[in-house]
């Protein structure tokens, strides 16, 4: 079971060089991904920025986002919503993180991820973003990509 960080989700709908190994990834997974209600803001301003940057075309950052609702909608993005749950386990991945010697000085929102993936009950965490792989393995979590 795997739960994807918005650094890997966004792969699956703005395509960059290391998109398919993500996309065959989610295809061939036996569940659906899995993230929380967060990643839906930060792809969004995600894909604004890359228009922003020129990297996606004009208008392109607002076609991609309806598309992830729209997959949320049709049951083929899973999402895990904010409340005492993931508040209880965010307070659990703060106190291993920050109980590591040296300390793991975690993201705010990376924390929520990866409480909502404890919340979930996933083994698995698709991310890309270094820090988060840090804290993600740290916690146990095996990884993609390896």
């Amino acid at each position: 079971m795997s739960y994807w960080d918005t650094s890997a989700l966004v792969k699956l709908y703005a395509r960059e060089q290391d998109s398919m190994a993500f996309v065959s990834h989610a295809m061939n997974a036996p569940s659906k991904p899995v993230t929380s209600r967060i990643a839906l803001y930060e792809a969004q301003a995600t894909f604004q920025r890359k228009e922003a940057e020129g990297i996606l075309p004009a208008g392109l950052a607002e076609e991609l986002y309806g598309r992830l609702p729209t997959d949320v909608n049709r049951g083929e993005r899973h999402l895990v919503e904010l409340g005492i749950d993931v508040e209880l386990e965010y307070g659990r991945v703060l106190n291993v993180c920050y109980g590591r010697r040296p300390p793991l000085f975690i993201r705010t929102l990376d924390a929520v991820h990866l409480a909502s993936a404890r919340v979930a009950g996933e083994t698995e965490i698709e991310a890309t973003d270094n820090r988060m792989r840090e804290a993600a393995e740290l916690l146990g979590f095996s990884l993609f990509p390896h």
